[in-house]
């Protein structure tokens, strides 16, 4: 499938801080390149540089997930990623631009699913990293060739990646692709859903606030 970029339109309402623009933005482009990497027929060499990117890091703190995210947008060819054609500051208004329409509708979706329910999500993800510090999880080093790992870290990380995956709206489908980048390193897996998930929470917050409306939709003809 040949990827083209076409018009899309995000809306937006009420009062916004430049700050508040800065920070949806960041995160909205921090999970773009995320749902891009879960395209299933990618050119095999971008797919072979989005593998390579899972499993670099060792996700022992922030560096690894912030550079995981923007390497991710940076595999990105420039003419596919999201592109400012316009902006409407209005009540409504909207930013109107140019990405791929696959691309944002797995991020609108995960939004969405999110927003609908946003504390049952948040009370299960700041469940999930109690537990993770109870299983030490913080000190694994994921970039290590073998890795010594309890049965019950076993369990519990594959446990609460399926719970988190069905919580933030991703497919059986998509859930496989990452099952297949991470190379079935349930710490991995675990680790990757949860850096997700802070960044589509405040989008989420935005949009049950009614301030942010991510629709992943083509524009339509006027």
């Amino acid at each position: 499938m040949a990827l083209e970029a076409r018009t899309t339109q995000i809306g937006i309402d009420g009062r916004w801080s430049l700050e508040e623009l800065s920070d949806a933005t960041k995160d909205y482009v921090q999970l773009y390149g995320f749902a891009y990497s879960l395209i299933p027929d990618l050119p095999s060499a971008r797919r072979g540089e989005v593998d390579y990117i899972y499993g670099k890091f060792p996700w022992r703190g922030g560096y690894s997930t912030v550079n995981f995210f923007n390497q991710l947008f940076h595999k990105i060819p420039p003419r596919l990623r999201p592109e400012v054609q316009r902006i409407q500051y209005a009540s409504p208004g909207f930013i109107e631009l140019s990405e791929v329409l696959i691309v944002a509708g797995t991020v609108a979706a995960i939004v969405g699913t999110v927003c609908k329910s946003i504390r049952t999500v948040h009370d299960l993800y700041r469940s999930i990293q109690k537990a993770s510090v109870e299983h030490k999880l913080s000190k694994i080093n994921l970039t290590q060739e073998e890795l010594k790992l309890k049965k019950q870290q076993i369990e519990f990380c594959e446990e609460s990646s399926k719970k988190l995956a069905k919580a933030i709206g991703l497919t059986e489908a998509q859930e496989r692709l990452i099952d297949e980048k991470v190379r079935g390193n349930p710490v991995m897996k675990l680790k990757i859903l949860l850096s997700v998930f802070r960044r589509v929470e405040p989008l989420a917050r935005k949009q049950a606030e009614g301030k942010l409306r991510v629709t992943g939709k083509k524009k339509r003809k006027i």
